[in-house]
């Protein structure tokens, strides 16, 4: 009876084995999978940076830094919650790169050139109030040039800056009359502004120009507000204004990013009131805000950078004039 049940079991074992083997022998059907897809470097432009570390503000963590990972000088100049003296040696120089474009400060310059040669026509219309867009306009020059000057690496004009610096701040500090000689000097500015453009050198005997020198706050107030009112809140207002001006929503965004650190620059007024940083500051970082949506192509967002940007002027005014 054992050797018949162990017979059994023998002969059902080879069944299964010859069922697995069998089974083993038919062609597995394999599942149907997606294609692949393809992409090309251009599908992501506008969505990615292509340099991130580009984006970046401040200064870079060193070592000796705490435990989020920024040194307590460069986490102060990051919010602005530093003394103007602390953030101007963190926020200088290398942070140029980072607000404002070498293209946007061509552009920039370029369009000043044209709105300066059209309130100087005649000595009549720049006394007539030609001599206070003179102003405006010669300080936004200079405050371009001072940016050259600091620039962290090579750009156009860097040769001629420092002198460009001080002769253009002189003009604007001189436009506070129009008188004969003014209007003169002012159009003596132009042709140098003109050759400069065409990609002459300028140069001349150089002095130290400060900050407060450079961007006095009068006309400067008038450039935020001119870039703010009358460019960013009209061209971000619809997505139809948004499409057809980003171009010019990031030059104009970026110009208020770097205008935000003139205003803590060491010398600026009110630049050593800690509250009068943090507002620069914010300001700052909404404008760079607008700039990184328009490269991603993001109305909303940028439309609403731009509202954070008006907010920041309007809690500064309410203090500060």
């Amino acid at each position: 009876m054992k050797s018949f049940t162990f017979t059994i079991l023998i002969a059902m074992v080879g069944v299964v084995l010859w069922s697995a083997a069998a089974y083993s022998q038919k062609p597995v059907k394999r599942p149907n999978r997606a294609t692949p897809p393809k992409f090309n470097p251009s599908d992501f432009d506008g969505v990615f940076y292509k340099d991130a570390l580009s984006q970046l503000q401040g200064a870079r963590p060193t070592p000796g830094s705490d435990a989020g990972g920024k040194s307590n000088s460069s986490a102060m100049a990051n919010t602005g919650s530093g003394t103007s003296e602390s953030n101007g040696a963190a926020l200088s120089n290398g942070s140029w790169k980072t607000l404002i474009s070498g293209s946007s400060i061509e552009d920039l310059m370029k369009e000043a050139k044209l709105r300066i040669d059209g309130v100087i026509t005649t000595p009549a219309k720049f006394a007539a109030g030609g001599v206070i867009e003179a102003r405006k306009e010669f300080t936004l020059v200079a405050t371009l040039m001072a940016i050259i000057q600091e620039y962290p690496e090579e750009i156009r004009w860097k040769h001629s800056a420092a002198y460009g610096r001080l002769i253009f701040s002189k003009m604007a500090s001189n436009c506070k009359v129009g008188t004969q000689p003014v209007f003169n000097e002012a159009k003596l500015r132009s042709q140098d502004l003109g050759e400069l453009l065409k990609g002459s050198k300028l140069s001349g005997q150089v002095e130290e120009v400060g900050w407060e020198e450079t961007s006095d706050r009068t006309p400067a107030m008038k450039i935020l507000e001119w870039a703010l009112r009358e460019n960013l809140a009209k061209q971000t207002a619809s997505e139809k204004e948004f499409q057809q001006s980003k171009e010019d929503v990031k030059k104009y965004a970026e110009l208020v990013a770097a205008y935000g650190l003139v205003l803590q620059q060491k010398g600026m007024n009110d630049s050593d009131d800690e509250t009068y940083a943090q507002f620069s500051q914010a300001m700052t970082e909404a404008a760079a805000s607008v700039v990184a949506a328009t490269i991603a192509g993001d109305a909303e967002s940028a439309r609403v950078g731009v509202g954070k940007i008006d907010q920041s002027c309007n809690k500064c005014h309410e203090s500060y004039r």
